[in-house]
């Protein structure tokens, strides 16, 4: 539908921005119409270059679970949003256990947890960085 309209249909906003927040969030909220409106804003040639395959990617990739251990557990932190919906903090505490890394739920917050809880996100890559730097 995105590709063939070149616009992000209102009835469809309607539909994946709450996806991304935590429930609850008030839609009047200036973070919930910001991101709404920049989502509304999106230049045709953009979605279709970025958005649309983006969609495509996340609905039919392969599953790499089974990859998550060659990742560097010294170099890994995992953020996942208390109240995530696309990515459940289940998911989150599994693929922190394959990999042998730290995690951290982000408070109030959905699946762009850096929009809804800035402070804490920024703390805890900081302490992160910091206790990686120091070693």
């Amino acid at each position: 539908q995105i590709e063939e309209s070149g616009v992000i249909a209102p009835q469809l906003l309607d539909i994946v921005v709450p996806i991304f927040f935590r429930p609850g969030i008030d839609p009047q909220s200036a973070l919930y119409r910001d991101f709404r409106a920049v989502l509304a804003a999106l230049p045709s040639e953009r979605l279709r270059e970025s958005v649309v395959p983006m969609g495509r990617i996340t609905f039919s990739r392969a599953d790499l679970l089974s990859r998550l251990g060659q990742l560097d557990p010294k170099t890994t932190l995992l953020l996942c949003g208390d109240q995530d919906k696309p990515r459940p903090p289940a998911e989150t505490r599994e693929m922190a256990e394959l990999i042998g890394c730290p995690y951290q739920l982000v408070p109030e917050a959905g699946h762009i947890s850096n929009l809804e809880n800035p402070a804490f996100v920024t703390e805890a890559l900081l302490k992160f960085l910091a206790e990686r730097h120091s070693c």
